[in-house]
C-alpha cells in the first residue's frame, strides 16, 4: 500500500513538473514575444519622430503660402471696400494670382507609421497616455477636420477658376526649370475687368476665400502644436 502511494506521489510530482515546464515555456514565449513587440514599437516610434519632423516641414511651407494668400485677400478687400482703388492693375493681378494659385495648397499627414502602430498592436505598448492621446487626435479627429477643410478650399478654387478667371484674366510666365510648388509665379500678361473687380460678387468670393483660408490656417496651427508635443514626448519617453 505504501508502495502504491509512493508511486502516486511520484507520478503526481512528475505531472506537476511537466505541467510547470509547459506553463514556463508558454510564459517565456510570451515574455520573448512581448520583448520583440516592444522592440518593434520602439523602432516605429523612432520612425514616427522622423515622419513628424517631415510633416512639420510640410506644414511650415503650407502655412507660409496660405499666409501670403490671406495678405493678398486683405489687400484687395481693403482696396475695394474702402473705395480707394489705390492698387494698380498690375498689383491687382499679382494679388489675384497669389490667391488663385496658392489658396488650395493642402497638408496631408504622413500616417503610415501610425497605421502600423495600430495594426501591429504596438500602439497599446506606448506607456505615455498623453502620447497615445496626441497620436489619436492627430491622425483621426484632426485629420478628418483637415480633410474637410481641404475639400472646401478645392471646391472654392474650382469656383474661382470657373467664375472669376474670365473677369480677372492673368497669364503667368511658365519656366519649365522652376518648381512652382509653394512658390509665387511671375505675371506675363493680364486683363482686369475693373467693373467686376469692384462688384459685390467679387467681394463675396474674396470673403469666402478669407474665411476658408483662415479656418484652414487655424487647423494647421493646431497640427503644428500637436506635432511638436508628439516629438517631445516620443523623444523623452513612450
Amino acid at each position: 500500500m505504501k508502495s502504491f502511494a509512493e508511486k502516486n506521489i511520484r507520478y503526481l510530482l512528475e505531472f506537476i513538473v511537466i505541467i510547470s515546464g509547459v506553463f514556463l515555456s508558454f510564459y517565456l514565449d510570451d515574455i520573448r514575444e512581448l520583448g520583440q513587440k516592444k522592440q518593434y514599437k520602439d523602432t516605429l516610434i523612432e520612425e514616427l519622430i522622423i515622419t513628424s519632423n517631415q510633416d512639420l516641414l510640410q506644414l511650415e511651407k503650407v502655412i507660409t503660402a496660405l499666409n501670403k494668400v490671406e495678405l493678398s485677400i486683405d489687400r484687395l478687400l481693403v482696396d475695394i471696400v474702402e473705395g480707394d482703388n489705390n492698387l494698380s492693375d498690375k498689383e491687382i493681378a499679382e494679388d489675384y494670382l497669389e490667391i488663385r494659385e496658392n489658396m488650395n495648397f493642402s497638408f496631408y499627414p504622413l500616417n503610415g507609421i501610425f497605421d502600423q502602430l495600430i495594426s501591429t498592436g504596438s500602439f497599446e505598448l506606448i506607456e505615455s497616455i498623453e502620447l497615445r492621446r496626441l497620436l489619436m487626435d492627430n491622425y483621426t479627429h484632426f485629420t478628418h477636420r483637415n480633410d474637410a477643410n481641404n475639400r472646401s478650399l478645392d471646391d472654392l478654387w474650382l469656383s474661382f477658376v470657373e467664375n472669376i478667371d474670365p473677369m480677372m484674366l492673368i497669364i503667368p510666365i511658365i519656366d519649365k526649370d522652376i518648381e512652382y510648388i509653394y512658390a509665387s509665379q511671375e505675371i506675363g500678361s493680364y486683363d482686369i475687368d475693373l467693373t467686376f473687380y469692384s462688384s459685390k460678387k467679387f467681394i463675396a468670393y474674396l470673403v469666402s476665400a478669407k474665411t476658408s483660408v483662415s479656418t484652414t490656417l487655424d487647423m494647421l496651427l493646431v497640427f503644428e502644436k500637436n506635432y511638436n508635443q508628439i516629438i517631445k514626448l516620443a523623444e523623452s519617453k513612450n
